[in-house]
């Protein structure tokens, strides 16, 4: 049974896990209420169109550019995520997030595909720019199973725990790509949708769960995606003169 908070509020999956071919047997209304407020749906819905822009405008960039602009570290993370939430773990807001999060695993696999072929241009150490492809894909069966357990076992609906933890990385990551000579992976389109679209899903949750913990990382996120964007700028005014060499 799903423990409630003070609020009447899940705060714990354990009948909540259900495969995607479970899922499909079993009637879903298209927008689940039984669990979340219409205002939160609504919030988290919009949040989820950003981040659909931030996947496209990330897949233009592969396609004209053939370089990745996001993280691998945070590509592998996030998709054993996707895979994890779109398999086995499906959220309860009703059928429209539930095959938004598969969408979202379909986009996600052109990315990861295209990492496998660009991702070693994030990386300046030899060693493993040469045993790139082979760490990535450890990277990404180690990710895959480490979100598996733990969403399966230690999360709450949505995955939310994993999901933040994972975007806390991804938003430290980026610095990282502001000053690698010559990449031309950064993106203002991307920045900006990731922090909005993250932004949009912390309202969301904030409103649902009160917990300490998630509050943290709703505000860890946010402080380097601003700080992202903000070099994003000074980098496009040539006021960066340093970089990882």
């Amino acid at each position: 049974m799903l423990a409630n908070d003070t609020q009447g509020r899940h705060i714990l999956p354990a009948d909540h896990i259900q495969n995607l071919v479970d899922y499909i047997r079993t009637p879903h209304p298209w927008i689940d209420t039984s669990h979340y407020e219409m205002p939160v749906i609504v919030i988290f819905f919009c949040a989820a169109m950003l981040w659909v822009w931030a996947y496209i405008d990330a897949i233009r960039g592969i396609i004209k550019k053939k370089t990745i602009g996001i993280p691998v570290v945070a590509i592998c993370l996030n998709f054993g995520y996707e895979v994890t939430t779109s398999l086995f773990f499906l959220p309860d807001m009703g059928m429209l997030v539930a095959f938004g999060c598969v969408a979202w695993m379909v986009l996600d696999i052109f990315i990861v595909v295209h990492a496998y072929r660009y991702g070693d241009k994030q990386i300046r150490n030899p060693y493993i720019k040469k045993n790139f492809k082979t760490l990535f894909l450890l990277g990404l069966v180690t990710a895959f199973i480490a979100s598996y357990f733990f969403i399966t076992n230690y999360d709450i609906p949505i995955a939310v725990f994993d999901a933040y933890i994972i975007n806390l990385i991804m938003s430290v990551s980026f610095i990282y790509l502001v000053f690698i000579p010559g990449f031309e992976g950064n993106s203002l389109t991307t920045a900006w949708t990731k922090f909005l679209g993250t932004g949009l899903t912390s309202v969301a949750f904030l409103l649902h769960y009160n917990m300490p913990f998630l509050t943290t990382l709703y505000i860890g996120c946010a402080v380097f995606d601003i700080y992202y964007i903000y070099l994003l700028y000074q980098k496009q005014k040539g006021m960066l003169d340093y970089a990882i060499k």
